[in-house]
């Protein structure tokens, strides 16, 4: 179901400023603060397990402003060009800059220079290329930058860069097509001059077969490798056989391969059968089914024998045309050829299955003698495999590596002393040992993992493997059960009357098997089993040692995966070969486009330049902020050893100074009050909303008052609004580039604008509404929890403010339940602040598997349409899926440098050619600088277009939004209506924290709605 599980992603609860400081994981969301706060996986995927193959890859996650950095950093200079990774470092003179990553200070002008990323202004002092207008007096000539459609050519002057109609009707996207003379305000492209992301210029980009769905043509062409590879079918055969399988007893289900193995061999004649290890197997021989069934014996490694009856029969619809991978292109089918692709991933998967470790849709390889990774507290990450077949314009195996923690194979003696044993207290076991102290972490640790038992030699049995529920309720020389007689007997007594002296009596037992039978088995007899894919969240500490493996550079991504593919060798596995298939060479080669980046404008027309995804401020102000001087308040927890009044009075002094500088206008002293528990804070919100303070700054103690419970008492009970930062950074990590990040915060939930995109007519669309929306789910073992619905939707010119609505729903549920309610919600408020509904309606859907698609298309789109309907109105629908759970990943050629640390794609490439489904509207993009790692791609897939807006304006125009998030100065991975529509459904997990769910989601929700009149004056107060 592909479930995301964001429970506590806090929009404001702030800690360590640096960005190098971010989870790494692919998308996350941006944490301009750095918090601790704990964050969830999200990489469920519908796998189990908590493999971050999918987390620390490349960070979305946004860094922040460096305004006026008193605290960290080298000043040098006023004309600020940058160079290197991480910090505040200022340069002067020049403005040569290619900084990596990490909060970077520069000076006030943007002259020329050399930006590695290619994307330089041509502002003051020169620097070519950029996002420039051009003018009104270039008239004719030759089209000298961007790629023009192929189409007719309009009129006497082919147009300069920009978006250019094929036919000379006037464009009916919304976006305005140029006269025969015009050519002004396009995307102007380097052309020539520039070269790609790894090597020599190259020639103009392919055409396209007749027929094709039409593609994006500007932005700067380059070539990239891709993660897929080749597959040679010239061997296969035309069709293949699907059979059922039923295996008897349907436990342990472990052993169900090597029982159809035997099958085979015994029953079959060795015939090559490719079995999924449960229910199906394929062949590309008509295998004999009338009565083919047979028991087999299975014995495992520790000698036990297992009896297994395996049966299979033919199947509703035996034959699979596998030739449908061949000419699904050629012959134009729309619909996928799923089985032909189910079919080759279970023969694919033949040999991973043979030497490795399998979770999910990865095959894991077992740790090296002594290269071991160990994450601490138990466990170790190892290195899988991912692979998958991927649809382009033919097909590819997708493959990857993913990052998963196991628990480690030791004894339970061993892992005691290494790491169950709390700190504090002993490390080695002795006769005194008492494992009371630390029951919580180790239980923590053992409970639901699988163990090995193995009995004396005196008991003359075979080890037994048993699942662990927790703890002895007391320890060996004192627990006691029932004997089969009804006696009495403790643990330690049973074993020495069956010639076993245990060595340490004094330890706990573990409880193992049915939790309600009394199963003890003594800890120095147990080891854990080894290769254990468990269905559990990584804690912060193992996620925070993980992306230290996981966050690598591109050419170590890819030695990692060229070895696991030479270690299962595909291409000499019989059964692969008997199907005809041959993976082929090495990853395949595509062509890119590096869209320019947008010019960001700052109040006064001041403009900066956007450069390896990232600008600054300098000493720029807001584009708009609310006239009034804003009553504001500071509230801080009254505890033994905590905040003085002095330390939270400096810390209100700096942040109004701060904050004058950005033109954010707070009257000159705050109030400061303390509480002492929830009750008193309840009295301070009254209070303050009573003498209608406009803002109060909460310090969220160390200890005490949570972080959901403020928003929940400010925001449900008595509608104030609130911007939290934690005890810990007011104390020791208070500078001027974290209050710089809680300014742009506050300012937006003030009704202010922190930034825009400077005014270009080819790819601003007129009277438009951007929405966006997420769902996130519970994970596996919380299915009471209802999903929460984020919808969040603009209401003003550019994209920038924003609404929202939020929903609890049954946890099933993929669609959104009540998107006709939620959508006619945004319209009135459109309405409210426009006088009139919006002629174009573009919406990102983040969260949907490639599966969700027609469900999202036949229930979400026509909720939105009903919504319209019922207002009589109908604007043009784009909907772009946003899908970030993929596992494709761009590779330049090149070596990690200074300048780009992880060799990643400059931000704006975008490939839209081979690796997408030829009959699909779709494209990849990379709008993101990565922090850690290497960059992941969004995936965007169009599944409506009523507006028939152009491939290239979608592009450029997702691109844009990417640089519209208002809590950082960095573009973010996708746009920022699904981000901050994330944030919403974040904050509708907040509500649900810390109570009891018994009603119906929908009752639920009417007990946690929002203060209407603080959602009406602070429509942005989420962010």
């Amino acid at each position: 179901m592909g479930k995301k599980n964001k429970y506590k992603q806090s929009e404001d609860a702030p800690s360590a400023p640096s960005q190098q400081q971010q989870a790494a994981g692919g998308n996350a969301p941006p944490n301009p603060q750095g918090t601790a706060r704990a964050q969830p996986s999200q990489q469920s995927q519908g796998q189990g397990g908590s493999s971050i193959s999918q987390q620390a890859q490349g960070s979305g996650a946004p860094s922040q402003i460096s305004q006026q950095s008193q605290g960290g950093g080298e000043q040098r200079g006023q004309q600020g060009g940058w160079v290197g990774q991480g910090g505040n470092q200022q340069r002067s003179q020049q403005s040569a800059w290619g900084g990596q990553g990490g909060n970077q200070q520069r000076g006030q002008q943007e002259g020329g220079g050399a930006g590695r990323s290619g994307y330089q202004q041509r502002g003051q002092q020169g620097g070519r290329g950029g996002y420039q207008q051009r003018g009104q007096q270039e008239g004719g000539g030759a089209g000298r930058g961007s790629y023009q459609q192929r189409g007719q050519q309009e009129g006497g002057g082919a147009g300069r860069g920009g978006y250019q109609q094929r036919d000379q009707q006037e464009g009916r996207g919304g976006y305005q097509q140029r006269g025969q003379q015009e050519s002004r305000g396009g995307y102007q492209q380097r052309g020539q001059q520039s070269r790609p992301q790894g090597g020599a210029a190259l020639p103009p980009l392919p055409d396209l077969p007749v027929g094709s769905i039409k593609r994006g043509t500007i932005g700067t062409p380059g070539q990239v490798a891709v993660n897929y590879l080749n597959v040679d079918m010239t061997e296969m055969p035309a069709k293949a056989y699907h059979y059922d399988v039923k295996i008897t007893p349907e436990r342990p289900k472990k052993f169900f391969r090597d029982a159809f193995e035997q099958f085979r061999i015994i029953h079959l004649k060795g015939a090559a059968v490719a079995f999924d290890g449960r229910a199906s197997c394929f062949s590309v021989d008509k295998l004999e089914t009338a009565g083919n069934g047979g028991d087999v014996k299975v014995t495992d490694r520790h000698g036990r024998t297992l009896n297994y009856n395996v049966q299979i029969k033919s199947t509703a619809s035996e034959q699979i045309d596998l030739n449908s991978l061949r000419c699904y292109m050629k012959d134009k089918i729309y619909d996928k050829p799923m089985q032909a692709m189910q079919c080759l991933e279970v023969v694919l998967a033949a040999p991973c299955h043979k030497k490795t470790i399998r979770a999910g849709r990865s095959f894991f390889k077992s740790s090296e003698p002594n290269q071991r990774l160990d994450l601490g507290e138990g466990y170790e990450c190892l290195i899988g495999l991912y692979q998958a077949f991927v649809l382009g314009d033919r097909p590819f195996i997708n493959v990857d590596i993913s990052h998963k923690s196991f628990p480690i194979a030791l004894s339970m003696l061993e892992y005691l002393e290494n790491y169950g044993l709390n700190s504090r207290y002993a490390t080695k076991i002795t006769t005194t040992t008492n494992l009371q102290q630390s029951r919580t972490y180790i239980e923590q640790f053992i409970k639901g993992i699988n163990i090995i038992y193995e009995p004396p030699a005196s008991f003359n049995s075979a080890p037994r493997i048993f699942k662990v529920n927790g703890l002895s309720p007391q320890s060996a020389d004192q627990q006691k059960f029932q004997l089969e007689d009804k006696k009495e007997t403790t643990v330690k007594e049973y074993f020495r009357g069956r010639n076993y002296i245990l060595k340490y009596p004094n330890l706990h037992c573990l409880h193992v098997g049915p939790p309600a039978k009394q199963i003890y088995v003594p800890i120095e007899l147990c080891r854990i089993e080894e290769g254990q894919a468990l269905n559990r969240k990584d804690g912060t500490n193992q996620v925070s040692a993980m992306i230290k493996y996981a966050a690598t550079s591109t050419n170590e991504r890819k030695g990692k995966i060229i070895n696991l593919l030479k270690y299962i060798q595909h291409n000499q596995d019989p059964t692969i070969s008997r199907f005809g298939i041959k993976i082929v060479g090495d990853f395949i080669t595509v062509h890119t486009r590096t869209l320019n980046p947008p010019q960001v404008e700052y109040k006064n027309k001041f403009m900066t330049s956007v450069r390896n995804g990232s600008w600054r401020m300098d000493n720029a102000k807001f584009l708009e902020l609310p006239t009034k001087v804003h009553k504001w308040a500071v509230l801080y927890f009254h505890e033994p050893r905590g905040l003085v009044y002095n330390e939270v009075a400096d810390f209100a002094r700096k942040f109004r100074s701060q904050a004058l500088t950005t033109a954010v206008n707070l009257e000159e002293q705050a109030e400061i009050q303390q509480w002492k528990d929830d009750r008193q804070l309840d009295n301070c919100f009254v209070d303050l909303k009573r003498d209608k303070f406009d803002l109060v700054i909460v310090i969220i103690p160390n200890r005490g008052t949570t972080y959901d419970t403020i928003k929940q008492k400010a925001e449900l009970t008595h509608g104030i609004l609130t911007q939290c930062i934690k005890q810990f950074t007011v104390q020791r990590k208070l500078n001027a580039q974290l209050i710089g990040n809680l300014l742009l915060k506050v300012n937006s939930k003030l009704n202010g604008i922190n930034h825009k995109l400077k005014d270009d007519p080819l790819t601003r669309l007129v009277n438009t509404m951007y929405l966006g929306a997420d769902v996130t789910h519970p994970s596996p073992d919380q299915r009471d929890i209802p999903s929460v619905v984020g919808v969040a939707a603009s209401h003003d010119l550019y994209g920038a403010a924003y609404n929202m609505q939020y929903r609890l729903q049954r946890s099933t549920a993929e669609e959104i339940e009540d998107m006709e309610g939620i959508v006619g919600e945004h319209l009135r408020i459109y309405h409210q602040y426009h006088k009139k509904y919006p002629d174009h309606i573009i919406y990102y859907r983040d969260g949907v598997s490639d599966g969700q698609f027609p469900k999202i298309k036949s229930l979400e789109l026509r909720g939105i349409y009903s919504a319209c309907a019922k207002l009589k109105i109908k604007p043009h629908l784009c909907c772009a899926i946003v899908v970030k759970r993929h596992h494709t990943r761009f590779f330049p050629q090149g070596e990690p440098s200074q300048y780009n640390k992880f060799n990643n794609v400059n931000p704006g490439t975008v490939v839209d050619r081979t690796i997408v489904h030829p009959n699909e509207m779709q494209f990849f993009m990379v709008s993101h600088q990565s922090i850690q790692g290497t960059a992941k791609p969004t995936r965007y897939n169009i599944i409506e277009n009523t507006g028939n807006l152009d491939i290239d304006l979608l592009q450029q125009l997702t691109y844009n939004l990417c640089h519209m998030f208002p809590r950082c100065t960095r573009s973010v991975s996708y746009p920022t209506p699904a981000y901050l529509a994330h944030l919403v459904a974040a904050r509708g997990r907040v509500y649900l924290a810390g109570s009891r769910l018994v009603n119906s989601p929908q009752v639920e929700y009417q007990k946690r709605l929002i203060n209407a009149g603080f959602m009406k004056s602070n429509p942005m107060y989420f962010v």
